[in-house]
């Protein structure tokens, strides 16, 4: 089905079904208490005709939608697949409009009875001019709102949409996504996409103002044109980040039993990628990194990077991972290695690029005064510091390192970490060759300390400085970031 504006007032309902809410919680699902959990701002009416007269989590229950008091922004459709068609008639008769059918068991299945009552109740909804999300999908996750079907619920709202064929892949994005300092606006899970599918969102989320990157999972399309055309244009504005799953064979059979869906040839969405631009992913970790680098990054000048590294063999083989993404390291010009020569010493360091001087984090006063010169470099736009997470810590005074003593040594390691993070944080917000710094948390040697990590990443992403787990990761991100943009440069 086309997009109708009318379903827009699901995005922000102010009363809201739940047709099979249970007094008991289900395994998974239990979506009134999702929505208490998350701070619905709206009315929850609880459907269950086993449930008249009672409350199901507080609420009263109401037998059927015709009973309820007021009009339905959306229903939640959680009953057995078996029911769902006398729901959507129940739908029809109390004007309720926008559905969204949790229930699974429908033509994903590849079985012949399954598919005949998906067949069914696409007829009813056609018929009765029902807007459905689904069947076999979590659903709409609004942060702004409080409106979620999910059990982990951040509430703090960001410009990222997300739209997934996959229920799992939305909970796990939305779930995990502030561990990466990406906040989102909207994610929709769509399922079958019996009703809407991803074009329509797609065709929604490119005028939405509270949406600036738009991420997808797909399965399969219905209208490969369509999407062709919508992404195109889109990109000019927006980036389209766009994990398709069911390339190989085998996963095109893993799609048709998930979503029923088929998946479509690799060459066919090579060809996608290329005519319009749209970032390409092929993992859930891709998809964090890159989505990050969009948030965080303005757009690049050019392929050239200074590289900040930590042992020389990890330089030469940091060098090799930048160079397999596409990235450059040219030589640094004269002035600049003249200027790193007159206080790095010789002995064990490098200060070509890539940049073997883990001194300065043993000497955290070197690192801001190291990384100066080099963002001054007519030849380099962007630096990235790959940083082993121990040597963090290898400032440390030796008295506090001795004593043994939590009480001595927890403040001495805090005060390090925060001497680092804020020399990271100064060059970053003061540079005045606006060079961006790209922080990669590499593994080290040396105990682990828990909760480091975490910390490190969170207060750079605080200060809007993108942070990666690994080179490869970094490299690879940077290396899609700069090709979109590329690609937008040469079509504009």
């Amino acid at each position: 089905m086309a997009w109708d504006p009318e379903f827009e007032v699901a995005f922000n309902p102010k009363t809201v079904a739940i047709v099979g809410a249970q007094r008991k919680s289900p395994p998974w699902g239990d979506f009134v208490a999702n929505l208490q959990r998350a701070g619905f701002r709206g009315r929850i009416y609880p459907i269950n005709p086993k449930a008249v007269d009672g409350e199901i989590r507080g609420l009263k229950a109401y037998p059927d939608l015709a009973s309820v008091p007021e009009p339905i922004d959306l229903v939640i459709v959680t009953v057995p697949a078996a029911a769902v068609a006398s729901v959507l008639e129940d739908c029809i008769a109390a004007n309720a409009k926008n559905v969204h059918i949790f229930s699974a068991g429908f033509g994903e299945t590849g079985e012949e009875k399954r598919i005949e009552m998906e067949r069914q109740i696409g007829e009813i909804a056609k018929r009765g001019g029902l807007r459905i999300v689904g069947p076999n999908c979590m659903g709409l996750h609004v942060p702004a709102v409080g409106l979620t079907t999910w059990d982990v619920f951040d509430p703090k709202a960001g410009p990222v949409a997300f739209l997934s064929q996959s229920g799992g892949h939305a909970g796990v994005f939305t779930g995990d996504g502030a561990r990466f300092g990406i906040y989102f606006s909207k994610a929709v899970s769509f399922g079958n996409a019996l009703g809407f599918d991803s074009t329509d969102f797609l065709e929604y989320l490119a005028t939405d103002p509270e949406t600036g990157i738009i991420c997808m999972y797909l399965e399969g399309v219905k209208d490969g044109k369509r999407l062709i055309e919508l992404v195109r244009e889109i990109n000019k504005t927006k980036p389209v980040i766009v994990w398709k799953g069911g390339l190989t064979t085998w996963g095109a059979k893993a799609a048709a039993s998930h979503t029923g869906s088929l998946a479509g040839e690799e060459e066919i969405w090579d060809a996608f990628y290329r005519q319009t631009g749209t970032v390409r992913v092929d993992t859930l970790e891709e998809l964090f990194d890159v989505t990050m680098t969009f948030l965080y990054l303005d757009p690049l000048p050019s392929r050239r990077i200074a590289l900040f590294g930590a042992g020389g063999g990890n330089s030469v083989a940091g060098a090799d991972v930048c160079a397999r993404e596409g990235l450059e390291l040219p030589t640094l010009i004269e002035k600049t290695l003249r200027e790193l020569g007159s206080f790095i010493p010789p002995e064990g360091t490098s200060i070509r690029n890539p940049l073997d001087i883990g001194i300065v984090l043993r000497d955290i006063n070197l690192l801001l005064r190291a990384l100066q010169p080099v963002a001054a470099d007519p030849g380099i736009d962007s630096i990235v510091f790959a940083m082993p997470i121990s040597l963090v810590l290898s400032g440390i005074d030796r008295a506090a390192l001795a004593s043994q003593d939590a009480q001595v040594l927890l403040p001495a390691m805090d005060r390090q970490v925060r001497k680092v993070l804020d020399t990271i944080i100064k060059f970053d917000h003061e540079d005045i060759h606006r060079k961006p710094l790209i922080v990669v948390l590499q593994a080290g040697m040396g105990p682990p300390v828990p909760g480091l990590r975490g910390r490190v990443q969170r207060e750079l992403y605080e200060a809007n400085i993108p942070v990666y787990l690994s080179l490869e990761r970094a490299s690879r991100a940077l290396g899609k970031f700069i090709q979109f943009h590329e690609y937008q440069r040469k079509a504009s």
